[in-house]
């Protein structure tokens, strides 16, 4: 739940990773159907719930469930085909993708508007040892990411950072050609250094939680975890602050690029791909109310 709760969903720069988002796996219709038995499971990475903890939780979870199938998913819709219209405009522009952000941003605010209540339900029902137990493992998580990202030269982190955008690249158009790749190389230089500066707001927003969690018995305990969750730009770094709208506008720049210098069998892959993800989303099913 944790790691769903404070995976960077928020910080999707671009309709195009968004609706990518949908479809993390390649069967969406298994990794929805499946979200609930995913949430427990990953609950488990951070604390270790009692039996009235893990019940509860499973109750909520199907609440969230309901309404995400219910009232979510139908918009998903429409975005999809937008995407689908502006990556095929021949005259595509980054300012034609960041024109369908807030229509992402507000979808990502429903969903943790959604799930905060039982965040802070979550977080009020943990003892002395739990809290403990579940600062340890952020951190330690927090140590590993460090590790990964931070500890090769820039060098390997650039390297790392294409072959990551890379593989994610080509799970949609195919490969990519070499004018593409070019491109990524580009893109990745352009983001050096700042895998310091994007773990050092990961920290930071990570140490506040910790702190405020510890005063979960605060009658401003759920105020101050709302205000952690809704309005996160408040807690990011000034460093964070600085290169967020950049990055945002060099995603939407890229994509552009890319798509420009597609292939018609790379935009005949997409295409399929997003229909299948299109199909997936209509056969959903929605538990009985």
């Amino acid at each position: 739940m944790l790691r769903l709760l404070t995976y960077r969903y928020w910080k999707m720069a671009l309709l195009a990773a968004s609706i990518i988002l949908l479809a993390a796996c390649s069967a969406t219709r298994l990794a929805y159907n499946n979200l609930d038995w995913l949430i427990r499971w990953k609950v488990g990475d951070y604390v270790s719930l009692d039996r009235a903890q893990k019940q509860w939780l499973s109750s909520r979870i199907e609440g969230h469930l309901d309404w995400h199938c219910r009232s979510e998913l139908p918009q998903y819709l429409p975005l999809l085909d937008d995407l689908g219209t502006n990556l095929y405009t021949k005259h595509l522009d980054p300012s034609v993708l960041m024109q369908g952000l807030p229509n992402v941003e507000a979808s990502a605010d429903r969903l943790i508007g959604e799930i905060t209540p039982t965040l802070i339900g979550l977080m009020r029902q943990l003892d002395a040892r739990q809290v403990q137990e579940l600062t340890k493992n952020l951190q330690e998580k927090q140590n590993e990411m460090n590790e990964k990202y931070l500890e090769p030269d820039l060098l390997a982190q650039n390297r790392d950072r294409i072959e990551r955008a890379q593989d994610r690249l080509e799970d949609w158009t195919g490969p990519l050609n070499e004018p593409q790749q070019a491109l990524l190389t580009v893109w990745s230089a352009e983001l050096e250094g700042q895998n310091q500066i994007w773990l050092q707001n990961r920290q930071a927003w990570q140490s506040a939680f910790v702190d405020t969690v510890n005063r979960r018995d605060q009658p401003d305990f759920a105020q101050h975890i709302t205000d952690l969750m809704m309005d996160r730009e408040r807690f990011w770094t000034a460093d964070f602050k600085r290169i967020a709208a950049t990055n945002t506008e060099r995603g939407a720049q890229l994509i552009t690029d890319l798509m420009q210098l597609s292939s018609n069998k790379q935009q005949r892959h997409l295409s399929k791909r997003l229909a299948g993800i299109r199909a997936d989303i209509q056969a959903l099913q929605c538990t009985d109310a």
